[in-house]
């Protein structure tokens, strides 16, 4: 859940900015540790008309901060979805602690 919230802060953070000068596009890198998921915030870095973020570059004829709109609208929905949907999971285990409290009591 927590990384689920932190990639829908990312991308409301990056469409809220899609068209403020100066502001550059963040992605979230997720990583699978020991203590749980860890989220990483990386800024895109512009470098001679494009940006550059990890493996992939988009050419920018008009855009200077590097963020699309629809995609990332797309991530927010996405996210949203992925939030519910771990949500539910939380719900239903803790049904599950309740039914066996319940039949540790009658037994």
């Amino acid at each position: 859940m927590v990384a689920a919230r932190t990639r829908l802060e990312i991308a409301t953070e990056n469409l809220a900015n899609v068209s403020t000068e100066g502001f550059r596009r963040i992605t979230a890198r997720g990583f699978l540790t020991a203590l749980g998921v860890t989220i990483d915030r990386e800024t895109a870095r512009q470098r001679r008309g494009a940006i550059h973020a990890g493996p992939q570059t988009v050419a920018l004829p008009h855009i200077s901060n590097g963020v699309d709109a629809i995609s990332e609208m797309i991530d927010v929905l996405a996210a949203e979805r992925s939030f519910e949907s771990a949500q539910k999971a939380v719900t239903a285990i803790d049904l599950s602690r309740q039914k066996a409290a319940e039949a540790a009591r009658v037994g």
